[in-house]
């Protein structure tokens, strides 16, 4: 089923790499083959699966997804495969497993290399030869799935340490797409925050409307985020809620956003980037006192003027 949710996916980014991602997507999604997504927690991996599908001739069918980490050996068999009435203790009656519940669709397997061995190999007859049994069951089933999986971990790694199934990995990987980190896109930032605003003014539409001040961006775009999209998605709605002048300024941002120097790019790049950080909050400490702030860092003041002029930080100290 088509979710509306996700629709407006490939219009949260601007980058080079997010906009090779898309159109990799788009490709791929008419192919009726295995995807892989690959990328750290957080990048959207579900986000581009489900992007995937409405993408695809698939479109009007099912999406399920699956954990893979939630469930472990029994139970996750039964999950996907299905089980007869009787095939454990609790088996009270058949049940569809998600297989089934996707025929037709896509079925999404997030966090795959945490997939047991045995169900590891059972999925394998599935991705060969669309069929399989139910936990329990004799009788063959076949179905008609389009299977995208996910995954943050280094699967090949995996494979050298008997971990993960070979086989399984060449026939998932038919396609192989990599979600670049946040921090490999910071130019999109203000995109993801317009987009996850809209879509908390939808949820909450009473909410006051409030801006972001230069410097808050800044600092936004300038943190690392170790947990990509989805950190960034908790900071904004925090902070977007509870915050009450209708303004929301660098000093009301979590510490480790406003103190934390950004990862990534040239070693000229990084000394700007700190430079930068260094002037700006201590700037922000002595209240934009240029003087003071070039005796705290031991420049004198016509030092000082020109990095301020260099760095337009008239700009961002707000």
């Amino acid at each position: 089923m088509h979710e509306n949710g996700d629709k407006n996916f490939a219009g949260i980014g601007e980058s080079k790499e997010f906009i090779s991602i898309v159109d990799s997507a788009k490709k791929f999604a008419q192919v009726p083959r295995p995807i892989l997504i690959r990328g750290e927690r957080g990048t959207g991996k579900e986000v581009l699966a489900q992007f995937i599908h409405n993408q695809s001739p698939r479109i009007e069918q099912r999406f399920v997804a699956i954990n893979c980490a939630a469930l472990h050996d029994e139970l996750f068999v039964s999950e996907i495969f299905g089980h007869e009435k009787g095939a454990f203790t609790g088996a009270t009656a058949s049940r569809k497993g998600k297989l089934e519940l996707a025929h037709n669709g896509t079925l999404f397997l997030d966090e795959v290399a945490n997939m047991p061995r045995d169900a590891q190999e059972k999925l394998l007859r599935v991705v060969e030869y669309q069929s399989f049994e139910r936990l329990g069951g004799t009788e063959e089933i076949t179905v008609d799935v389009r299977i995208i999986a996910a995954t943050n971990a280094d699967l090949s790694d995996m494979i050298q340490k008997g971990e993960f199934h070979a086989d399984l990995y060449d026939r998932i990987a038919f396609a192989e797409l990599v979600l670049p980190p946040l921090r490999r896109r910071r130019e999109d930032i203000p995109l993801l925050i317009e987009h996850f605003l809209k879509n908390l003014h939808r949820e909450m539409p009473d909410i006051e409307k409030k801006a972001f001040t230069p410097a808050a961006m800044h600092a936004l775009q300038s943190y690392h985020w170790p947990g990509n999209m989805r950190e960034l998605k908790n900071v904004i709605e925090r902070h977007y809620i509870w915050d009450s002048d209708g303004i929301i300024h660098s000093s009301e941002l979590p510490l480790e956003i406003t103190t934390t120097e950004p990862m990534g790019g040239t070693f000229h790049d990084q000394v700007r980037a700190f430079e930068k950080s260094l002037l700006l909050n201590t700037l922000k400490d002595v209240m934009g006192n240029q003087r003071e702030a070039a005796k705290r860092l031991g420049m004198t003041y016509d030092q000082f003027r020109h990095y301020y002029k260099k760095y337009s930080l008239g700009e961002l100290l707000v």
